[in-house]
């Protein structure tokens, strides 16, 4: 009979084993951890999970202003109000970025064009390859905003538009969005039904000759085909204009009703001067800026822009937020910081940029472009008021809100002025005295 022999086997091989044995399964464990770790760590939900990947020290917004040339009021107005934001957002710590489950304060990236569009292009591209900035705002208006527009466009880098209006800058772009001021169809919406109102038929146009003006001009013809509106003068003129009498004379030749000069503040002012010193008397002047910008105005024009008209925004507007602060509370802010200089509405536009941008960014929960450009036409737009009124853009970040109102201006022998808000009806102040009176 055969028997099976059995090897005995000593403790200490025993022992060996098993020690192998822990060591084997507390190294796969270690490496599953680990493994587990870096995959979640690196990889962000909508809805559980927060990236641990390190959080930047700022949120760089890079932009550009005039400190000198034709634009540098009006740049320097927006820019301080964007400015006054980041002082704002960060007083409360910043902007709150999901991904890195904290708030970021922001940081101003800027550098001065000196008015200059060649200037501007190039410092635009800085800001984006050398400082790396995480948003990139333009500079004030269309002249400005064209270079910005055409690198951002080129680069597929999201652009903030404060106040470039040009239509053609929202033509098949995805790359651009307009929070400040409406495109140029819808800034001059409301004035062909008000001229209607008044039973004027006979108009005269002359428009600074860049895209901001020109497509002012070109909208503003077709509005008034619907009323019944003939231009008996439609004239261009360079932007850098500085006298107006050889228009004036052909204005007062064809007798219109009313008179409506485009431009900027640049040529608003020597124009209404002009009017006013020539002797000419029209029932009707109607201009930009003094809705904008009214205390330098005031002091550049002042009794001479006595009962004209204009089209007028915040802070001679006043709407009621749905985010952000109210007027009274943005003036509180803006004196404290800026005494002795009242603030017009280029002070909001810039302010008001920052305040979508912010949203935006927070809805977004990211840095990413495509993510903060889904946040504004999902979240934001047509559902936001601000200062600014309401903000509404189109598919390619095209403003359709924030329209501004036909209004009436009055100087007084103190220096003081009163708007009085004209159309549409239901935001009237008043009524418009016209043919208004001479001087």
């Amino acid at each position: 009979m055969n028997k099976t022999r059995y090897r005995s086997v000593s403790t200490g091989v025993i022992v060996a084993i098993v020690v192998i044995i822990i060591v084997v399964v507390i190294a796969g464990g270690l490496a599953y951890y680990y493994t587990t770790k870096k995959t979640t760590s690196t990889t962000t939900t909508s809805s559980t999970t927060t990236s641990t990947v390190a959080a930047p020290p700022y949120i760089l917004i890079g932009t550009l202003y005039a400190s000198s040339g034709s634009y540098a009021t009006s740049s320097m107005s927006e820019y301080k109000g964007l400015q006054l934001w980041a002082k704002w957002i960060n007083q409360s710590g910043g902007i709150y970025v999901k991904q890195y489950g904290k708030k970021i304060p922001v940081k101003i990236v800027a550098y001065d064009d000196q008015s200059n569009p060649s200037t501007a292009q190039s410092l635009y591209q800085q800001l984006v390859t050398v400082n790396h900035v995480n948003v990139l705002v333009a500079d004030f208006g269309s002249v400005l905003t064209a270079p910005a527009v055409s690198y951002a466009n080129a680069s597929h880098i999201l652009l903030w538009d404060v106040t470039g209006s040009s239509y053609a800058f929202f033509i098949n772009n995805p790359y651009i969005i307009l929070t400040s001021l409406p495109v140029s169809p819808y800034f001059v919406t409301y004035v062909a039904p008000f001229l209607h109102s008044l039973n004027i038929t006979k108009v005269a146009v002359i428009y600074a000759s860049n895209d901001f003006n020109a497509y002012q001009d070109y909208f503003l013809g077709t509005f008034f085909k619907q009323y019944g509106i003939t231009a008996v003068v439609n004239e261009s003129f360079p932007t850098s204009t500085s006298d107006f009498s050889t228009y004036i004379a052909t204005i007062k030749a064809a007798n219109p009703q009313a008179v409506i000069e485009l431009g900027y503040a640049t040529d608003d002012i020597p124009f209404l001067n002009q009017v006013a010193e020539s002797g000419t008397y029209f029932p009707m002047v109607l201009t930009n800026f003094p809705g904008q910008l009214l205390p330098i105005f005031l002091s550049s024009v002042g009794k001479n822009m006595n009962g004209t008209f204009t089209l007028a925004y915040p802070p001679l507007v006043s709407y009621t937020p749905n985010y952000g602060p109210n007027l009274t509370e943005f003036e509180e802010l803006w004196n404290s910081t800026y005494p002795g200089t009242p603030p017009n509405f280029l002070s909001i536009a810039g302010f008001n940029a920052g305040l979508i941008i912010g949203l935006a960014i927070q809805d977004a929960g990211t840095l990413n472009q495509t993510a903060i450009k889904a946040a504004v036409l999902n979240d934001i737009s047509g559902k936001i008021t601000t200062i600014d009124g309401l903000f509404n853009v189109t598919q390619f970040g095209m403003q359709v809100g924030e329209n501004p109102l036909p209004s009436q201006v009055w100087v007084y022998p103190n220096g003081t002025a009163k708007v009085v808000l004209l159309w549409p009806p239901n935001e009237a102040t008043g009524r418009a005295v016209y043919p208004a009176p001479a001087p």
